[in-house]
């Protein structure tokens, strides 16, 4: 995570899904770093110490409304990653982000947010070119108890091609439901005698933990609003690499030399 996003004095978490495969893994990475976690909620049961300046939804989308009606109540702000919020959670989102910062995050993971990048830049550069768009297909794997398909961020791949493709949709998604936690997501396109596959494989759901709380620390004190956790990541490392351009030193040119002189040299009068 970029070095200006650690969490500041005034951070405190809520963890809504405390007890689950993300929530839990968000509630030890807090304990690791030292961000006090203020209220749990789980199967239930709601336990709070004092408000939250941010609550993080690792539930599942039938939780949302009551996470959104804690949050307009306290003042919170709210990371919510369920992926299977629905078409009736996008308009209570909405709602909540005119008094609160509201997070959309479909995936925190780091490598997904690289996966995107890389796919929307190929997508970019392969536009503006005159060779012909690849075939592109996205697979997405995930264990048995995976509900939706295709994924979030399955989706949420293809809209980034779309977007920055010019419009071409991806030819192809496929869902597989088979093997061990936690998910896996390889974009591949085909061209004329080659093949390019981005892939992204996700081993443990620790992988999102240092995610949640970099968002977590950018959420406290920003305005109201609703954002997804790309525009974020967006912000927090092309900001950071920005900094770093800044303080590095400029290059320092080798001295000159001067051209061997020649019998027709001016200078030989």
């Amino acid at each position: 995570m970029p070095p200006d996003q650690r969490s500041g004095p005034g951070l405190r978490v809520g963890v809504v899904g405390a007890t689950g495969r993300l929530g839990s893994r968000i509630v030890a990475e807090c304990a690791l770093r030292d961000v006090p976690v203020v209220m749990t909620a789980h199967r239930g049961a709601w336990t709070a110490e004092q408000p939250p300046t941010v609550v993080i939804d690792a539930s599942r989308g039938e939780v949302l409304p009551r996470t959104v009606a804690y949050c307009r109540e306290t003042g919170s702000s709210l990371i919510a990653c369920a992926s299977d919020i629905g078409p009736d959670g996008e308009p209570l989102l909405a709602e909540l982000a005119g008094s609160v910062t509201v997070v959309r995050a479909v995936n925190l993971s780091l490598g997904h947010w690289l996966q995107d990048h890389l796919l929307g830049v190929a997508g970019r550069l392969l536009r503006t070119s005159a060779m012909p768009l690849p075939r592109v297909s996205l697979l997405e794997r995930h264990a048995r108890a995976k509900r939706d398909r295709p994924s979030a961020s399955a989706r949420s791949l293809a809209a980034t091609w779309e977007a920055h493709a010019g419009g071409a949709a991806v030819d192809e998604v496929a869902s597989f439901r088979a093997g061990h936690q936690v998910s896996e997501h390889v974009v591949q396109l085909d061209f004329a005698h080659e093949s390019l596959r981005l892939h992204h494989d996700v081993r443990d759901l620790s992988a999102a933990a240092p995610g949640a709380l970099a968002v977590a620390a950018w959420a406290d004190g920003a305005p109201a609003g609703l954002v997804t956790v790309k525009q974020v990541y967006d912000r927090l490392f092309f900001a950071s690499a920005h900094d770093t351009d800044r303080e590095r030193p400029p290059a320092t040119e080798p001295p000159a030399t001067e051209p061997p002189a020649t019998a027709s040299s001016s200078a030989e009068t």
